[in-house]
């Protein structure tokens, strides 16, 4: 249950952030993100948090599903 939670607010969280990235370089005056430092490893890290959030959802609902399929066969 928590991995679950974890990975699903992981997912929030990055797509957050991503906007943020994205308003910030369309209109650099609001200031979301205002060091250049922070930005791409900010960036590369989102992606990466996305990709592995997303991995472990599918893996949790494979496992879901072949659990449900194995207990249909007992």
């Amino acid at each position: 249950m928590i991995k679950r939670v974890l990975a699903h607010s992981c997912i929030v969280l990055s797509l957050i952030f991503m906007v943020l990235w994205v308003l910030d370089r369309v209109n650099a005056a609001m200031h979301f993100l205002s060091r250049d430092v922070f930005k791409i490893p900010f960036l590369i890290f989102l992606i990466l948090v996305l990709i592995l959030a997303v991995i472990l959802v599918v893996e949790d609902a494979r496992q879901t599903c072949g659990d449900a399929q194995e207990t249909k066969r007992k």
